[in-house]
């Protein structure tokens, strides 16, 4: 499902001051975990890419079981967004020709691997660049279901 340009912009990378987006996954028996992230992307018009910071309970959620559920809390206004898809890790070490749907894990990485070269990822406040950027793939979901509430 191809996601509305207004949707799309949302999730374009803004910086820590800015829209924070929620991941919610769930395991096999019933274990939530929320995930937020100042920082999102958009591949395709349907695949939203999260980077992995030390996302460990999302990373066991994921592989039992795939589905995300992305929340978007509208900043100065009372509406949400909710995104509802398949989801899986395109982590460092997984073959160039691995596929998700449409997506293999070298065009995500080549282009998504490292967020800090995608953008200035920095408050005002705080202008120092960490040295090593801890992440270790990208969270991707496929949109499937979108919902305005």
């Amino acid at each position: 499902m191809k996601l509305p340009h207004e949707i799309v912009s949302l999730l374009k990378i803004k910086g820590i001051n800015d829209t924070v987006v929620y991941l919610v996954t769930s395991s096999l028996n019933g274990n939530i975990n929320l995930l937020p992230s100042p920082y999102t992307d958009v591949y395709l018009d349907e695949y939203i890419l999260i980077p992995d910071l030390f996302a460990q309970k999302t990373k066991v959620n994921l592989n039992e079981n795939r589905i995300g559920i992305i929340s978007i809390v509208l900043p100065y206004s009372d509406k949400s967004i909710t995104i509802e898809g398949p989801g899986n890790i395109i982590q460092w070490g997984h073959p160039q020709k691995f596929r998700f749907y449409d997506l293999t894990a070298g065009d995500i990485l080549k282009q998504w691997g490292n967020w800090t070269e995608k953008e200035n990822i920095l408050d005002d406040e705080n202008q120092t660049k960490p040295e090593v950027f801890a992440q270790r793939g990208v969270i991707v979901i496929k949109a499937e279901h979108i919902n305005y509430n």
